[in-house]
């Protein structure tokens, strides 16, 4: 996702390439952007070998009546922040999921990822004023606290959000004029530099000429930040695209995928509230590798996905819960 990487890189991200120069790549075919992709048949199997529950850990403070968890990641010290776009903020967790404190914004927060160019720093989206925020931690009398460092304005609704080597990639729900012609897209993905200088916008399909996103809610980057991931609600896709806007892959293995982590394998993990498994494990071709089965007992739906390197666990957020998982 860095600006001077090429195409020829797609040999990082998966088998296929001789010499650094890449086999073709998989074509996406021309579709009806109006109307949503028919999800891939979803494999199933009696046991999920994919990850072993944890804990789980109730996110709503005693004094709030909901909570509306969305976006999570982690800061490099391991503690976890999460938006809670019903309560206006953002609540930091120690790295053992223990509740330390909030960070109170004017309007609901929607996503979050770690900054790339600050110590124990993430980027928040706040769709309504339009806003990216950069929040910090700090440390006032030893105890932790989220500071709001700054901010800059997007373009348009935002929504999901990540950080790669060089920039930040909003995903934004622009305005259109009624008499634009030719008519632009409506949701878009634009790049911003650091300081929230806009940098270009991601609009069209170079293959097919269309839009490329009906509905784009989260965002991430591959572990090696190539290439920029857009998980698409309305498109049942998680596209996989470099800096030239070229598919690499979509994967459409899953009905309305919403948040997306990666891990030092390469391996995507995706979530959905539909489905018999609620998080589906995926190769660095963008082909289906194994799921995680729905629990009858505890049934899930995960809104967004984060990854811990140290001890390789991932966390889902649901409404108001924690779901903490260990890959195996």
């Amino acid at each position: 996702m860095g600006c001077g990487q090429s195409a020829t890189h797609v040999s990082d991200i998966g088998p296929g390439a001789v010499n650094g120069v890449p086999k073709a790549k998989p074509k996406k075919g021309k579709k009806d952007q109006n109307r949503p992709a028919e999800p891939e048949s979803e494999p199933t199997k009696p046991k999920s070998t994919y990850a072993n529950f944890l804990s789980s850990h109730n996110a709503k403070l005693k004094l709030e009546t909901e909570s509306a968890l969305r976006g999570v990641a982690f800061l490099n010290n391991g503690f976890l922040v999460v938006a809670d776009y019903h309560n206006n903020c953002l609540k930091l967790f120690d790295a053992s999921f223990q509740y330390l404190t909030n960070l109170e914004f004017s309007s609901a927060p929607w996503d979050v990822c770690s900054a790339k160019d600050g110590e124990n720093q993430l980027w928040a989206t706040v769709p309504y004023t339009r806003q990216v925020h950069r929040v910090a931690l700090e440390y006032v009398n030893d105890k932790p606290i989220l500071v709001d460092v700054e901010s800059f304005k997007a373009q348009g609704f935002c929504w999901g959000v990540t950080c790669f080597d060089g920039g930040v990639a909003v995903s934004v729900k622009v305005s259109v004029p009624p008499n634009a012609w030719p008519k632009p897209p409506e949701f878009q993905v634009h790049v911003h530099e650091y300081d929230g200088t806009f940098r270009r916008s991601i609009l069209y399909d170079p293959e097919t000429g269309g839009a490329f996103f009906t509905e784009p809610k989260f965002l991430n980057v591959t572990y090696d930040d190539l290439f920029l991931l857009v998980s698409d609600y309305k498109l049942n896709s998680v596209f996989c695209v470099n800096n030239e806007d070229e598919l690499i892959f979509a994967y459409a293995g899953m009905q309305s995928p919403n948040g997306i982590a990666m891990d030092e394998n390469k391996d995507l993990h995706v979530t959905s509230f539909f489905g018999n498994q609620r998080v589906h494990k995926v190769g660095a071709n963008g082909k289906y590798k194994d799921g995680l089965q729905v629990d009858e007992g505890r049934p899930l739906f995960p809104h967004s996905i984060c990854y811990r390197k140290k001890d390789r666990i991932i966390v889902l957020t649901t409404e108001h819960s924690l779901e903490v998982y260990k890959l195996v």
